[in-house]
């Protein structure tokens, strides 16, 4: 049969065949074909023309709906997404985000759902925590946990409680604005990332409820102390929760990839200290295991 005939005809066979179009590339240079049988399968043998240029032609996208294609492109990003949360669980290596930011850059939302995405982290909110610390489990926010305790109060039951939760890995901790004035505290967010979520003031005024004067003040407070912050991520008005804990994901994965953290705190010296028992133990001599003053505390009195 000649090629110019069975042309027109090849992407119905292939389609009869069971070959997927949609992926597959076509070539108009083809001057004969013919198909034959392979283990009881159709199958197709194609031989170019020497006379013709290999020239692509790609087999034509199926026909969807507008709701079918939102729902295509719905399915790929979450594809997408799910690659890029297992990929940084690798990276991370256990160790916990601190999500801090001004009032309204709504770190418990976005903690939770970078929680969720890491599935193998477990999400701390910090206020809750505070509150059922204080006996004030009613308070639903800082400013009134602070209100009926005190400020100073308020601080010294959250360097204690960062005391137990700085030794845990794989956390996600939605934290206070001011938490990272200070410098103990800021020390014990060190054992992991710190992540700092900004956005437009206007913005930040909005979801808080802030005067636009108070948080004028917030800013030249603490405005140094959040750019000493591992990564800074900016939020959007028009930015989705989930869509906010994806740039918190790809803001960490080109920190993590482009400075590679060292090892920290117990960790390393639990390193050590393994590294050199095994040394001796190859040399026939018995070593002391590294012991309980290496191993992070539990999570238990929190």
């Amino acid at each position: 049969s000649g090629g110019r005939k069975m042309k027109s005809v090849l992407p119905l066979l292939l389609s009869l065949m069971g070959v997927g179009l949609a992926s597959a590339y076509v070539n108009p240079s083809l001057s004969s074909f013919s198909v034959r049988m392979a283990g009881g399968r159709p199958a197709i043998s194609l031989r170019p023309s020497p006379q013709r240029g290999l020239l692509g032609l790609r087999a034509k996208e199926p026909e969807q709906s507008p709701e079918d294609a939102a729902k295509s492109k719905a399915l790929a990003d979450s594809w997408i997404r799910a690659d890029k949360s297992n990929e940084l669980k690798g990276l991370l290596n256990g160790a916990s985000l601190y999500l801090v930011g001004l009032p309204g850059c709504t770190s418990d939302k976005v903690g939770a759902m970078l929680a969720k995405r890491l599935d193998i982290y477990s999400f701390l909110d910090l206020k809750e925590v505070l509150a059922a610390a204080a006996g004030k489990p009613e308070c639903s926010g800082y400013a009134e946990l602070k209100a009926e305790i005190g400020e100073e109060d308020f601080r010294e039951l959250e360097s204690k409680v960062m005391d137990q939760v700085q030794a845990v890995l794989r956390l996600v901790v939605s934290t206070d604005s001011g938490i990272v004035a200070d410098v103990g505290n800021w020390a014990k967010m060190q054992n992991g990332l710190v992540v700092h979520l900004t956005g437009d003031r206007e913005l930040l005024m909005d979801r808080s409820g802030m005067e636009e004067g108070e948080m004028e003040k917030l800013e030249e407070e603490l405005g140094g102390f959040y750019d000493l912050a591992d990564v800074s991520v900016t939020l959007d008005k028009e930015d989705a929760i989930d869509t906010a804990s994806i740039k918190v994901i790809d803001a960490l994965m080109d920190k993590i990839k482009n400075n590679p953290p060292v090892r920290s705190g117990w960790q390393a010296e639990h390193d050590k200290r393994i590294a050199k028992l095994e040394e001796e133990e190859k040399k026939g001599k018995p070593g002391k295991p590294p012991g309980k003053g290496f191993e992070p505390k539990k999570s238990g009195d929190i």
